[in-house]
């Protein structure tokens, strides 16, 4: 990304393809940059505004200032490809509770005979990894578990793989709305903010726990993730903690990008917020003890971050949690509850 901050021009290059980003105030200085630079150097055309870029679908709707980013084309050719275009619709990625094993892999006679299922499933994941990178952080946890398995899936695993398709077929039109309308982002947190959380020891086969997180500009979100911790934690809070520097590391990050291209007030600081107050406590007040003194180092990055002013750290309540649906496979109430905030109707 290149950038002109007194002229408000943002140039981001991804391999072949060129995307320019300037507010109103700069179409003057943005053409001038178009058609007097880059169309001299390069073999490029007359500017257009983005409508497709590696099959994410760009709508805007300027006079509500709406910007909305759905993957509907690809969703339903994937349907289409294996066969789920009619299939019943889910309301949600996974049956509530749903723990996958190691124990459903088949052995390796039964894989034998598997096969065509098995490279089936490695395809389709790949496909939903693109989605859930790009517009759909409502399946980032559905799709990270079934990730853990596509060495050697078994018919479980192609079961609840089936689920999700049927799920991505009743929310195929669903993807990221940027809404900046002032009716629609009077009273909400100004500047970037994040949720994290924690599942403890929700892996049946490692005992390791799930962390996550989501950041947000108003009610846009920007930035998810949703991973098994490195290490076995050894208990809620320290799950917690574990979740709280992994959020941290990703407001540093966030901290820096616009400090540096002149966005800094959105960032001072970033507020995260909590549903486990053992874990806030112990961002908060560094006395040791033993019932933390065995925590990485690398999991007090919070701490250090709080102290410096890069973050500080809320309690919400639980049911309040949005990235509760980044780690652990919710309820239909719950989820739908938490999806809205994550994702929305592209068609509307």
């Amino acid at each position: 990304m290149y950038y002109c901050q007194e002229r408000h021009l943002y140039l981001v290059i991804w391999v072949d393809d060129i995307f320019l980003f300037f507010p109103t105030i700069a179409l003057k200085q943005a053409k001038e940059l178009w058609d007097d630079g880059l169309r001299k150097e390069l073999d490029l055309g007359e500017w257009q505004d983005i409508d497709d870029c590696l099959a994410c679908i760009v709508t805007r709707d300027r006079p509500n200032r709406i910007v909305r980013l759905s993957q509907e084309p690809a969703a339903r050719k994937l349907l289409l490809r294996t066969g789920m275009q009619d299939a019943s619709d889910k309301e949600t990625p996974m049956v509530a509770n749903t723990k996958l094993t190691k124990k459903d892999c088949p052995s390796a006679e039964q894989a034998a005979v598997m096969s065509e299922e098995q490279r089936w499933y490695r395809s389709v994941i790949a496909s939903f990894i693109y989605f859930v990178s790009w517009t759909r952080p409502d399946m980032a946890y559905a799709v990270s578990k079934l990730c853990k398995f596509m060495h050697n899936p078994g018919q479980v695993h192609i079961v609840a793989l089936r689920r999700l398709l049927r799920y991505l077929k009743a929310t195929a039109n669903y993807g990221l709305v940027y809404n900046y309308g002032t009716a629609n982002t009077s009273g909400v947190q100004e500047g970037v903010y994040g949720y994290y959380d924690a599942s403890h020891a929700d892996c049946p086969d490692t005992l390791k726990s799930t962390t996550a997180y989501v950041f947000f500009i108003g009610l846009c979100p920007i930035s998810w993730n949703t991973k098994l911790h490195t290490v076995i934690t050894t208990s809620t809070n320290h799950s917690e903690y574990c979740a709280a520097a992994k959020a941290a590391r990703e407001a540093k990050y966030l901290e820096k990008i616009m400090v540096e291209i002149g966005m800094g007030e959105l960032v001072q600081p970033i507020n995260l917020y909590s549903d486990s107050k053992g874990s806030i406590a112990m961002t908060y007040n560094p006395v040791q003890r033993s019932a933390s003194k065995h925590v990485d180092l690398a999991d007090h990055y919070a701490r250090e971050q709080q102290e410096r002013g890069t973050i500080t750290i809320t309690y919400v309540n639980t049911k309040d949690m949005i990235a509760d649906a980044l780690t652990k496979a919710l309820g239909s109430a719950d989820f739908l509850r938490h999806r809205n905030t994550l994702v929305g109707r592209i068609d509307l």
